[in-house]
């Protein structure tokens, strides 16, 4: 007997009007089969209002509410049944969602629920269908508690994501260096323990270090698990987390009344071209992609009414040269603090990163490169690649192969007579890049190509010298 295999996405209903229980589960006609989900979610948006003394906006208690919806329906929609052989290289999803809101008017509005769609359509790769209704029950205590006098900041305003990465922290150093005449605001979304314990203390030693008072808004969220354990099988890719945390950005940045936030992410590491062959479309995050901020900031533009810009300004910059600013390299005995690695926290005793994913061999690279190697110990990874005499299994080589693959690749396209046609030809979503950054901004096409182009050159000159390599070398001899 023969199975077909179906390549048609799966359509996932979930309605969050009870707020009480969360119903869901998957149906192509109508959402009268959904089942009440136990898994009971939160966030903590107190400390925004408590943290410049006023309630939330209504409108910006609703964002934070979106986002969380197709968090939660994003965490709990498996992408591919594997105990289903025709389901299992599904990868889109169709998502029926229904979530009552504050504001009506405002998110049944047209251009706001395009607006919303091509941002999350951009971030999963998923169809969301979102039908708003007016929301009853009671209102969170970020919305209804009194404050006597407001707690203003001294303008200008710097309002940013902080991660508590790498990236994060070197921005925040240099921020705060080059800008000495603003306050800062950092936002960090927390969804476990040791995120919020190493966010708090590196936005600490920052503040020491540069002898100036920043403010930390720390909003933790996630699920609530009332000791059930973590039994519910759950989509891992979760491509919606960047949707949530640069709402939470969004909605304190006008809380305390700036028209811009920022993210601190090189630009490798933003746009993020595939590792290998296999990787198409989101199977590369978006979190912190161009594309991705100028859709976020259509979307706050067209919800508020008025303008707003979210800005990475490391876009053009490697991770090596992010680390090399002044206070950076003050704080670089601190670098322990920060996490780069894809598992993090990698649950080995004392080793709270594996060091063969390639956000941690882009860590290890970057600060070899920037001569900060000293405080990049090889004994707080799992397994050290940049060690002579490291043994490492194929499993811990694969990250390490792709990333030498995507650096022969570039290579070669980098000598062509018209390297950013190369590339483009290469790397299609480049294209698409270059396209949507001129429809969209007033930058001026020849130099955004240019200034890829550069960025990646800097990138293949870091790799060629980067003694990680030799562990691949030394397998080839082996071999």
């Amino acid at each position: 007997m023969s199975t077909t295999i179906s390549m048609n996405p799966v359509a996932y209903c979930f309605d969050f009007t009870d707020p009480a229980t969360v119903r869901g589960g998957t149906s192509r006609e109508n959402q009268s089969a959904l089942r009440p989900i136990v898994n009971e979610y939160f966030v903590n948006d107190d400390t925004i209002s408590n943290s410049f003394g006023q309630r939330l906006d209504p409108l910006l208690a609703d964002w934070i509410d979106v986002a969380l919806a197709t968090y939660i329906a994003d965490r709990l929609s498996l992408r591919r049944d594997t105990s289903r052989l025709q389901h299992a290289f599904n990868w889109s999803r169709i998502f029926r969602l229904k979530i009552p809101v504050r504001n009506l008017k405002a998110w049944q509005r047209e251009e706001v629920q395009n607006a919303l769609r091509t941002l999350l359509r951009f971030l999963t790769d998923d169809d969301w269908n979102i039908e708003f209704v007016a929301k009853n029950g009671l209102a969170r205590t970020a919305e209804t508690k009194e404050y006597l006098f407001p707690m203003p900041l001294r303008p200008p305003v710097h309002v940013a994501l902080f991660s508590g990465g790498l990236d994060s922290f070197a921005g925040a150093a240099n921020q705060i260096h080059v800008l000495s005449e603003h306050s800062f605001v950092f936002v960090s979304g927390a969804t476990n323990s040791r995120h919020k314990y190493a966010q708090r203390e590196q936005i600490r030693v920052i503040g020491r270090e540069a002898r100036q008072e920043v403010c930390h808004v720390v909003i933790p969220f996630g699920f609530n698990w009332h000791g059930r354990g973590h039994e519910t099988i759950q989509e891992t890719t979760q491509r919606t987390r960047g949707f949530v945390f640069l709402t939470l950005g969004a909605v304190t940045a006008l809380t305390t009344g700036a028209s811009e936030l920022h993210v601190y992410e090189n630009g490798l590491g933003a746009i993020n071209l595939p590792y290998d062959a296999t990787q198409l479309g989101t199977a590369n995050s978006r979190g912190v992609h161009p594309l991705t901020l100028l859709l976020m900031a259509e979307l706050a533009e067209n919800l508020i009414g008025r303008s707003f810009k979210v800005e990475n300004p490391y876009l053009f910059q490697t991770k090596a040269e992010m680390c090399n600013s002044e206070l950076t390299k003050v704080l670089a005995k601190h670098f322990n603090l920060t996490f780069s690695c894809d598992g993090f926290p990698v649950r080995t005793h004392g080793k709270p990163q594996c060091g063969s994913c390639t956000s941690c061999l882009l860590r290890r690279l970057s600060l070899e490169r920037s001569g900060l190697s000293i405080y990049d110990p090889g004994d707080q990874y799992i397994v050290d690649l940049l060690r002579s005499d490291t043994t490492a299994s194929d499993k811990q080589l694969r990250h390490l192969r792709a990333m030498e693959w995507q650096f022969q690749r570039i290579s070669l396209l980098l000598k062509k007579s018209d390297p950013w046609q190369a590339m483009a030809v290469q790397f299609p979503e480049l294209q698409t890049l270059g396209c949507e950054i001129s429809l969209r901004t007033t930058t001026n096409a020849d130099i955004f190509q240019q200034s890829i182009v550069r960025l990646y050159s800097r990138y293949i000159s870091e790799w060629q010298t980067f003694s990680a390599r030799n562990s691949l070398q030394r397998r080839a001899r082996a071999a």
